[in-house]
């Protein structure tokens, strides 16, 4: 069988460390070929049948097979293919490290809310510059600071006192009704404005939101900071369909998933 292009799965840690070596896998050293995947809807597959509890984030690489100076042999899956996959399915096994060269693209796998793997995304450019990471409420994220002060919680635990992310949506995102457990200030950096309608405690929030446009037009009633306080319904996507727009989130006690609530 033969194919355009050949996909791989891998930690984006892994896929960075050592950028100028072939990329390996244990499987090289216990079976003697890299597993590979035929195509992103079966890679899909993989993802949530074997790493579903891996916390850090996956990659996937989209590999040139001409590029590759090790052998390609489409064989049944070892030892059986992931849940939803055919029985019969063929896996490309590359019987040798992959050769850096032979990467076309990388696409980075995001999750829902509960873990699972949804999607396999490129980057944007401002995505790229500022390496964000998908975030399971939609947009791209990177924390850029932690506060080493910490903050006991008698309901929590220990917490930072602060943290503080980039998020960026693209045009067409939104994020999904949510609400973190302490205070939220967003603050606008550039690209379009944005909506962020938020909503008091409750079933259906979108029924119930007010709305404020964070952006730099103050006589047009921008503002370019907003607090929402802490256990409040939020949502945010861009003013314009056709252009980004990026923030920073300043989360006081400090930002935990386990504060981290989306609405049903």
């Amino acid at each position: 069988m033969t194919t355009t292009t050949l996909f791989h799965l891998l930690p984006l840690r892994e896929y960075r460390s050592e950028s100028t070596s072939p990329i390996t896998a244990d499987s090289l050293e216990h079976e003697g070929f890299v597993h590979c995947s035929p195509d992103p809807e079966t890679t899909l597959a993989v993802a949530n049948g074997m790493y579903r509890s891996a916390e850090e984030q996956l990659v996937l690489l989209e590999l040139d097979p001409a590029e590759l100076s090790s052998p390609v042999r489409w064989e049944p899956p070892t030892p059986r293919p992931p849940e939803g996959v055919p029985p019969e399915t063929p896996f490309p096994h590359v019987y040798g490290p992959l050769d850096r060269a032979a990467v076309r693209g990388v696409r980075y796998a995001r999750r829902d809310v509960h873990g699972e793997f949804v999607a396999f995304e490129n980057r944007g450019e401002t995505a790229q510059r500022l390496d964000l990471l998908p975030h399971p409420e939609g947009g791209w994220y990177r924390r850029t600071w932690t506060c080493a002060e910490k903050a006991l919680l008698t309901d929590r635990g220990e917490r930072p006192s602060a943290t503080s992310i980039y998020y960026l949506l693209t045009p067409g995102e939104r994020s999904r009704w949510h609400s973190v457990r302490s205070d939220e200030l967003w603050m606008w950096h550039g690209g379009s404005p944005l909506l962020l309608s938020t909503a008091a405690r409750g079933e259906h929030p979108d029924a119930r939101a007010e709305t404020v446009t964070l952006g730099p037009d103050l006589p047009a009633g921008h503002s370019p900071q907003f607090l929402v306080p802490a256990g409040t319904w939020q949502c945010a996507e861009p003013a314009s369909s056709a252009e980004e727009t990026l923030v920073s989130c300043v989360v006081s006690p400090g930002f935990d998933f386990a504060d981290f609530e989306v609405s049903s």
